[in-house]
């Protein structure tokens, strides 16, 4: 009889992928999202300019906290929802903006 217990099964070794995917690509994408919406909710400056600086400036910020919330939260699940409850919220007011 064959042994079962075989590395690829094991469901920790699928932890860090995850985690590297989320805190890389998907951090990325997010924050992406995040600055595309951001001109939108930041108020316009003075000069006219700083709805546009803002999200440029605050980009390393905001990817900072995306990526090391991924790498550094217990639970994957709870990183997973957040950052689609992030997504599907910037992508409705992206949407909202781009329609009208």
């Amino acid at each position: 009889m064959a042994a079962v217990n075989s590395s690829a099964t094991k469901p920790g070794r699928l932890r860090p992928w995850l985690r590297a995917l989320l805190a890389g690509p998907c951090a990325l994408a997010l924050t992406a999202l995040i600055m595309a919406v951001m001109p939108f909710w930041v108020p316009k400056g003075t000069g006219g300019v700083d709805h546009i600086a803002f999200p440029l400036f605050f980009m390393p910020a905001i990817w900072g906290i995306i990526f090391f919330y991924a790498l550094l939260d217990r639970s994957l699940a709870r990183v997973a929802i957040v950052m689609t409850v992030l997504a599907v919220i910037h992508a409705i007011a992206l949407r909202g903006i781009l329609a009208g």
